[in-house]
Parts: structure tokens; C-alpha cells; sequence
């Protein structure tokens, strides 16, 4: 068996070259790589791009021409950033070594750095070197090694192209490699056609809130709509998707604007928005051109509750009878329950008995939209087994469908029933009169008290939000009844039919009372000679413990707007035990008290002085502000209507939308003006008309010596 002959070996400068080609080879597969990771990242940029365009409409305004230059820097900073340096020869023979097979004797890495250097190598060093040259597999191990280097690269872009390819399809309908490539490249194009086309007109679907189980209506092309709060306002038109801007008005201030979300659709675009109470508007833009739909929230109302019989309160000498009970409700969209209360209340002072009766109790589904509905009952004065001094008050009540916790219900007006007793029968024959408001008052006042210590006692389980919410509550309710009985005093002392009237001293006229850091106190000229011990006039009897009851209401009013409820049951009780008094004392039915005179004719006839002056003329009160801004804004707009009719449109929307909350007869004039402006013409009449309502334009008459300008 023969061995094998050793090959002959390289001469030096052959040698040497095949080295560099070697070396060469392998720096051309580190340039590859940094080209495919630069060709990655501009790939990643168009995907970011894409992505961008089709989550957020409002970035579709960028051209692809930003995003691609874009792209080509970051990949030039990739591809020149730490860029590849080509290896030395020594270098290359020793990873030429390291895949021989065997353990290297570097003996062609030490032949290599001596030929580089010009330095002779020995014919037994040249014939090893040989050896391991042409013993190593050098073109598996370039394969390897581009393997190695190039696959992450590659798949990096590959998955970028296909990322492009299913964005193509989503946005163009492709899915050809190719075709996404053209649309990348003709970006800029595309988006110049896509942004020149303007707005053009679309459809509005209104979804009412799903309690009301309300239907939903489609309107045409309109530029305002009334809806109900919580309704989903649906646009939708045709062609790319617009940008959209959102803004809520609330008043003369204006939130900030919001961008609203676009979708594209198979036949066009599509962006929906929930109605709020407050008015808001939204700003379409595309092509150039603007269109301004206003959202106009309307409130789910209370339902509407009237007691039609008994018509009035009434005092009965015994408890026999049967009386008829008939209530009517309404709602505007559908009621969902209703009932007649009855509450009893027997006994006097600290010591009696409330109990609650229900009649007529009736329920409806929300999908039967019940609007309006008659109550009718009964009531058995006898069957509830009242004795004399007993109050029967009666309401009705209804609820709608809201499914808020916190939602009011509706209820109608209270009427009284009382059983006199035997002590209020005197043998003085008076003119008759009706029952004196002191009995609603003293019920509605045990109502409150009871009410009150109801919530001292939960307010450690409540949480103190809720604790103010309902003690508010109650503070209304006992301003309510606090007025009452201020509306009695001030009938009885001066004829007045307000307790909340301006009553100090020195205005002028004589009330009888004064008005004294919120509280009532008894005038002069009432106490003079009527308050002194021994006095049994009714008048006083009944109008000081009532004066007590009044500022003691006062008292517990302040505390309970406070969020107090604890401090307000002693000034409440105090109130209760005065009404209490005042009801004790009234015994007659006093005749009306003749009306004051104003001016004594006889008295100031001819008494005149002229004193040669004339009367100084007061300061005017200059206007408010909220009103000459939007009297200066109505002027801009009617200036604005004579070249741009479209654009004044949109700003009087606006300027209505503001409005509604707290200028409605404003916002109606300015409505007959946006249909003016629509149907075509002159509206200078409805521009005077608007400005005339908000009080800015006063008409006065056209005489010689009037220096006023007819409008």
C-alpha cells in the first residue's frame, strides 16, 4: 500500500495571493450583511409608515416621499455606522487553520505574516503551508459562513415585505409583492389624489341609549341634530376617510379639541360619537375643504306628574267618606312605573305616628314606550280609621326607565286632609276661610326631621359624597317650607305674599318685619303695643311663634347646606315645637286686611316746591360680558355671510350650539336665522331680530326730537 504524495508546494507570491483572494471573499460577506440589516430598517421604516396611515387617518397627510427619505437615512447610518474592515492576511490564514481538520501548526499563518513583510520563508515552511491549504474545504466553509451571516438579515426583510404586502391588501386590495413595491414607490401620488378630493355628503344614523329600546332613525345629509344623551351618532360618506376633530361646548368656554377616530369601510368611511348634555361639534376635513355637524344633547326628562283630584285641601268634621283620587303622568319617552302616595300622621308634639300607604301601584316594560297615563283610586277616609287631629297628605308619583341609581322620580303637588277636632268649633260666627298653610307646614317639618335623623344615623355606613348629596337635598326641601312660612307671616302682618322680599329698616314702607343677617325679627311698628305681656291678639299669638319657626328653619338650613345633618335636628325640633304653637293659637279666620295706600292724593296735592334742579341721572349698568362677545361674534358672522354664505353657516351653529345652555330664546332666534341662510335671500331682518333678543338693539321711535336710529 502506497502512501500519498505530498502536493507540490506553492510558490511564495502564488501562495500569498490565494490568501487575499480568501480574504477578500470573506470581507464581501460581512458588506452583504450590513446591506441587508440597512435594506431591514428601510423596510421597517415603510412598515411604521403603513401602519401609521392606517390606525391614525391623521398621519395620512405625510407623503410617502417623507417616510422613504426618512427610511434612507436611518439605513445610510446603519450601513456606515462601525462599517466592516477588511481582515489581514495572517488573520484569514489562521481561520484558514482553524478549519484544516486537525490541530493547526500555524505553519501557513507564519509563512503568510513573513511573506507579507517581504521576508524569505523556507522550501520545508512553503511545503506546510501548501499542505494546509490545499488540505482545508474552503468553499463549505464560505457557504457556512454566509449562511451564518446572511439568514437573520434576510428573514428580518423578508417579514418586513410580507407586513407591507398585508397592509397593501388591507388599504388596496393586494396582495401581489410587486404591486405593493409600485404603490410604495407612487406614494406620494396616490396621496395627492386621495387628499384633492373634497367633502362630500353622507348619512347620519342616530342609535338611541338601549334602555329606551327606541328604534333607530336615519337622517339625510344634515349639517345639525338634536339627540338624546347616551344616543351613538353614526356618520358615514363616501371616499378615503376625513380628519376629524371633536369639541364640546359648554357655554361662553370652549373645551379642547379632541381627534376622532375614521374608519375606512368597503364603500367608503365611517366615525361615530356619543351625545353628550352638553353640546358638541365635529369637524370633518378633506380635499380643502371643512364641514361642521353640531351634536345637540338632550336630557332624559323627569317624568310630569299632576294631581287633578281632590283639586285642593280640605278639613273634615269626621272621618266618613270616600273621596275620588285621580293623577295624571307624562314622559317623553316611556314610563316605567307609577303609584299614589299616602302618608298619615296621627297624634301632636313629640309623640305621634307616621304611616305610608300606597295605592294604585302599576308598572309598565320599556318596550310598550307608555308617555302618558290617567291614575285613578279611591280613598276611605273611615277604612283608615283617623281620628280627630289626624293629616292624610297625598302625592303621586312616576319613574321612567333611566337606569341611573341617583335618578329623581317625578311627583305632583301635595294635598292635605285634616280631621278637625272638637276644641277648633267656637261659637264666634266668622266668615268663612280655608285652612291656614301652619297644618302642611307642621307635617312637612316632622317629614323633614325624620328624614334628617334618618341620614344622622347612616352617615357612618355612607360614604361623605353621598352624606352632602342627600343633606343638600334636604336643605332645599326645608328652604321650600322656610318660605312658606315666611309667605304666611308677611300675609297676616303687611299683606305680602313674599318672605323673601328686601325687609331692613329706613326703605320706605312699613312691613311689620325685618330682615336681620338672614333671619326675621318683628319690626317696631309691629311690636309696639301688641307684644307686651297679657296681649292675647291673635295676630301676635300666631305670627311670633311663627317668626321662631322661621329663623329656627334658618338655622337648620344652614347646617344641612353644610353637609351637617347632626347640627340641624335641635333648630329643626325647635321649629317643629314653634309651628306647634302657632297652630294652637290659631282659633279664628282673620278677614283680609285692606290694601295699603301708595300715595295720599289729598295730602300732596299742591304741596309741591320747584327747587329749580333737576334730578341727578343714575349710572347705567353696562352690559354683561358673555353678551357683547357674543354680540361681537353675531356681527362677524353677518359681516362673513357676504362672501362666505358656508362659513358664516358653520359659525352661527356654533355660536347657537353655546348658547343653548343658558341663552335658549337666543339660540331660538339664531335657529330661524340658519334656516333663513338656507332656504336663500336677505337675512338682515333675522340678524336685527337675533341681536334685538340678546338686547343689544333697542328700537325707538322716529320723531323730530328723537335722536335714535330706527334699525
Amino acid at each position: 500500500m502506497s502512501m500519498p504524495l505530498d502536493p507540490t508546494p506553492l510558490s511564495p507570491s502564488t501562495l500569498l495571493t490565494r490568501v487575499e483572494q480568501l480574504r477578500d471573499g470573506l470581507h464581501a460577506v460581512r458588506r452583504t450583511r450590513r446591506a441587508l440589516l440597512s435594506v431591514g430598517v428601510l423596510l421597517a421604516v415603510l412598515v411604521v409608515a403603513q401602519t401609521a396611515r392606517l390606525v391614525f387617518p391623521s398621519v395620512a397627510a405625510m407623503s410617502w416621499a417623507v417616510w422613504g427619505a426618512v427610511g434612507l437615512l436611518l439605513a445610510g447610518v446603519m450601513y456606515l455606522w462601525r462599517a466592516p474592515v477588511a481582515p489581514d492576511v495572517a488573520r484569514t490564514a489562521l481561520w484558514v487553520e482553524e478549519r484544516a481538520g486537525r490541530e493547526p501548526d500555524f505553519s501557513l499563518t507564519t509563512a503568510i505574516e513573513l511573506l507579507a513583510t517581504r521576508q524569505p520563508a523556507g522550501e520545508t515552511l512553503l511545503a506546510a503551508a501548501s499542505r494546509v491549504l490545499e488540505r482545508a474545504p474552503l468553499r463549505e466553509a464560505i457557504t457556512a459562513d454566509k449562511t451564518t451571516a446572511w439568514r437573520g438579515p434576510a428573514i428580518f426583510a423578508v417579514c418586513c415585505l410580507l407586513l407591507l404586502a398585508i397592509g397593501a391588501t388591507v388599504s388596496r386590495g393586494t396582495t401581489d409583492t410587486a404591486s405593493v413595491a409600485s404603490s410604495v414607490r407612487s406614494g406620494p401620488a396616490r396621496e395627492a389624489a386621495a387628499v384633492s378630493a373634497p367633502m362630500g355628503a353622507w348619512t347620519i344614523q342616530v342609535q338611541p341609549p338601549a334602555y329606551t329600546e327606541l328604534p333607530a332613525r336615519t337622517l339625510g345629509d344634515v349639517n345639525n341634530l338634536t339627540a338624546l344623551r347616551g344616543s351613538r351618532v353614526v356618520l358615514r360618506g363616501e371616499g378615503d376617510p376625513p380628519m376629524v376633530a371633536l369639541q364640546r361646548l359648554a357655554g361662553d368656554s370652549s373645551r379642547a379639541v379632541s381627534p376622532v377616530r375614521a374608519d375606512s369601510t368597503g364603500t367608503g368611511w365611517q366615525t361615530s360619537v356619543t351625545a353628550t348634555a352638553a353640546p358638541l361639534t365635529l369637524t370633518l376635513s378633506r380635499g380643502g375643504t371643512r364641514r361642521l355637524l353640531v351634536v345637540e344633547g338632550r336630557a332624559d326628562s323627569v317624568p310630569l306628574v299632576s294631581l287633578d283630584a281632590p283639586a285642593r285641601d280640605s278639613v273634615f268634621r269626621e272621618a266618613r267618606g270616600v273621596l275620588p283620587l285621580i293623577a295624571t303622568a307624562r314622559d317623553d319617552i316611556g314610563l316605567s312605573r307609577a303609584s299614589l302616595e299616602l302618608l298619615v300622621s296621627s297624634g301632636e308634639g313629640e309623640r305621634f305616628t307616621v304611616k305610608a300607604i300606597t295605592r294604585g301601584d302599576t308598572r309598565w316594560n320599556a318596550s310598550s314606550h307608555t308617555r302618558t297615563v290617567t291614575l285613578r283610586s279611591s280613598l276611605d277616609l273611615a277604612a283608615l280609621g283617623l281620628q280627630p287631629g289626624d293629616v292624610v297628605h297625598l302625592r303621586a308619583v312616576a319613574r321612567d326607565g333611566h337606569p341611573e341609581s341617583t335618578r329623581e322620580f317625578g311627583s305632583s303637588e301635595t294635598r292635605a286632609f285634616r280631621i278637625a277636632r272638637p276644641a277648633e268649633y267656637d261659637s264666634v260666627a266668622v266668615e268663612p276661610a280655608p285652612p291656614p298653610e301652619v297644618d302642611k307646614s307642621l307635617m312637612s317639618q316632622r317629614m323633614l326631621l325624620m328624614l334628617t335623623e334618618k341620614l344622622d344615623k347612616a352617615q357612618r355606613r355612607m360614604a361623605r359624597p353621598e352624606v352632602v348629596r342627600e343633606s343638600l337635598r334636604l336643605a332645599r326641601d326645608q328652604a321650600r317650607l322656610r318660605l312658606a312660612v315666611g309667605d304666611v307671616v308677611f300675609q297676616r302682618l303687611s299683606g305680602e305674599s313674599s318672605a323673601e322680599h328686601a325687609h331692613a329698616a329706613g326703605d320706605g314702607h312699613d312691613h311689620g318685619v325685618e330682615l336681620q343677617g338672614g333671619k326675621l325679627a318683628m319690626g317696631t311698628s309691629s311690636t309696639t303695643g301688641m307684644l307686651e305681656e297679657g296681649n292675647d291678639s291673635p295676630v301676635v299669638a300666631i305670627n311670633q311663634p311663627l317668626l321662631e319657626a322661621y329663623n329656627a328653619m334658618w338655622d337648620a338650613g344652614r347646617a344641612l347646606e353644610q353637609g351637617d345633618p347632626h347640627a340641624a335636628i335641635p333648630p329643626m325640633k325647635r321649629a317643629l315645637e314653634a309651628i306647634e304653637r302657632s297652630r294652637a293659637a290659631s282659633r279664628l279666620y282673620l278677614r283680609g286686611k285692606p290694601p295699603q295706600v301708595i300715595v295720599d292724593i289729598a295730602k300732596v296735592r299742591l304741596a309741591g316746591k320747584d327747587t329749580g334742579r333737576v334730578n341727578v341721572r343714575s349710572a347705567r349698568v353696562a352690559r354683561p360680558t358673555g353678551v357683547a362677545a357674543r354680540d361681537a361674534r353675531l356681527v362677524q358672522v353677518a359681516q362673513l355671510a357676504n362672501s362666505n354664505v358656508a362659513a358664516a353657516r358653520d359659525s352661527l351653529a356654533v355660536l347657537r350650539a353655546e348658547s343653548l345652555v343658558d341663552a335658549p330664546a337666543f339660540a331660538e332666534a339664531l335657529s330661524r336665522t340658519l334656516e333663513a341662510m338656507t332656504g336663500g335671500g336677505d337675512v338682515t331682518t333675522r340678524f336685527v331680530d337675533a341681536r334685538r333678543v340678546l338686547g343689544i338693539v333697542v328700537r325707538t321711535r322716529a320723531t323730530t326730537w328723537s335722536r335714535g336710529v330706527v334699525p
